[in-house]
């Protein structure tokens, strides 16, 4: 196994997904092209020590997951899921979940992918320093938030991060690499509306029909 993924580039894509919506999924997909990504793992989060209660269990999230990633008409070979979040103490933060996918597997070129949002706060995350030495970075852009800020942040950031061939694409002496991407979406998703949608009973369109059926049968979003 070592072998064959020392060949590949794999991206990470941690959230909460909850739910998973239309967004994740074209954000994935427009991830895996621009990037030549082997592969892109969903990594489910079990327990951010950032958010408040989750509207959703892990289970029932990575369920959906599994719901929406599993249907023939939107079936990407490159795409699977990761549980390993579950299987770490509690408080996990990105970086400790990097850590142990670096001891676990070997992933030379991996990406974690970021919206633009959290490219501009990563400073505050915990032990940032650390996670741009264990992985490069894909940037997905979001709405009212331009190129020229996005590439402000990576100025800001440690260790001298400088434009390569093209102005989305950044390289540190080290071998850090950050990618710019624009968001192809012509609206701004975000599943804390679509949560809000579903506990006043309507069934939002940015979430696949199968999805929204699991809702529906679990009763998942009613008292949030």
């Amino acid at each position: 196994m070592g072998e064959d993924n020392a060949k590949k580039r794999i991206g990470l894509f941690g959230g909460t997904f909850d739910p998973v919506h239309n967004g994740h999924l074209a954000i994935a997909r427009q991830a895996a092209v621009e990037a030549e990504l082997d592969e892109v793992l969903f990594i489910p989060a079990a327990d951010p020590p950032h958010k408040a209660a989750l509207g959703a269990s892990f289970w029932h999230r990575v369920a959906m997951l599994e719901t929406v990633l599993g249907r023939s008409v939107l079936a990407d070979d490159r795409f699977a899921i990761s549980l390993i979040e579950a299987e770490l103490p509690f408080p996990s933060y990105t970086v400790d979940t990097l850590v142990e996918i670096k001891k676990r597997f070997f992933y030379p070129k991996c990406y974690f992918i970021i919206g633009a949002d959290s490219l501009l706060d990563l400073h505050r995350w915990y032990r940032y320093q650390k996670l741009l030495s264990l992985t490069h970075l894909i940037v997905v852009s979001r709405p009212g938030i331009s190129l020229t800020t996005m590439q402000s942040a990576i100025k800001r950031l440690p260790g001298s991060f400088q434009p390569a061939e093209s102005d989305q694409r950044w390289l540190r002496p080290d071998g850090a690499e950050i990618l710019l991407l624009m968001n192809q979406l012509t609206k701004d998703i975000s599943s804390t509306m679509i949560r809000s949608e579903l506990r006043q009973g309507r069934a939002p369109e940015e979430v696949d029909l199968q999805v929204r059926e699991y809702i529906a049968r679990q009763g998942l979003y009613r008292n949030i």
